[in-house]
């Protein structure tokens, strides 16, 4: 679906960004990886390179500096793909908000907001008829407690995502954002920030951390919790040429588990 595209995945180490790149690559797009551990988004290239693609180029990118996203994306040039998946810490989940200092509060707020405005900005600069993906959590819209400041930070990203949309829609740019379910695979066999963020969240609230990677994949009617491999595929359908109807919005890629 995506042949002569060319991609970036901020978050290319990750284990959904990793995915997503594997899976862009494979429908045919170069991709090109940034994030911060230069080791494990060159495990991923190596993963690419495997499946017989354009070598995937790394670079160690902080994408909460803007002038370093800019720089990274003016190096670049035009691009048709940009998928934000950065994994950010969320602040602390499993305390009552009311227990957390402002500061504590805010501080992944801005962080979350920052990071996707600086990659959406570079990447709509360097495109005209392209797509800008992003990634969102379901209390975005649904209220939990003790979720912690995670819950404003990806309203945050949702509402700039519809925002942008709106804006870049006459450029022929779009702007996605798919909002997932909690993945449990993404903590107990891939290794990523969501193993430190959900066994802190378990200590704070006294369960076991299984419990808690129990409860993150439940609810789905399907009787299966998500999966990157499921993501990676819906990301990659929603850059491709198919899901030009698709801009301003956000998908909702909780398996059923979240209602509409």
């Amino acid at each position: 679906m995506l042949d002569q595209k060319k991609a970036i995945v901020y978050g290319g180490g990750g284990a959904i960004g990793g995915e997503i790149a594997r899976v862009l690559a494979g429908q045919g797009a170069s991709v090109r990886l940034a994030g911060r551990s230069l080791p494990a988004m060159e495990a991923v290239a190596a993963d690419i390179a495997t499946l017989g693609r354009q070598p995937a180029a790394t670079a160690v990118v902080d994408v909460l500096d803007e002038a370093q996203v800019n720089a990274y994306a003016a190096q670049i040039g035009k691009i048709d793909i940009c998928v934000n998946a950065v994994g950010l810490d969320g602040g602390a989940q499993g305390l009552p908000l009311i227990e957390m200092s402002a500061d504590a509060v805010i501080q992944p707020i801005a962080d979350a907001s920052r990071a996707a405005f600086n990659i959406a900005k570079a990447a709509a600069v360097n495109m005209t008829d392209g797509v800008i993906i992003m990634i969102s959590v379901p209390m975005a819209r649904i209220p939990v407690a003790m979720a912690g400041p995670f819950s404003s930070a990806s309203a945050a990203v949702e509402t700039l995502a519809r925002q942008l949309g709106a804006e870049l829609g006459p450029r022929g740019t779009r702007v996605v954002c798919l909002r997932l379910a909690g993945i449990p695979e993404t903590a107990t066999r891939l290794g990523s920030l969501t193993e430190r963020m959900w066994r802190d969240a378990a200590a704070r609230l006294g369960v076991p951390f299984e419990d808690v990677v129990e409860a993150a994949g439940a609810g789905s009617p399907l009787g299966r919790p998500l999966t990157v491999a499921r993501v990676a595929e819906l990301a990659a359908f929603v850059a491709s040429d198919q899901a030009t109807a698709l801009t301003g919005t956000v998908l909702n890629a909780t398996a059923g588990a979240v209602p509409d």
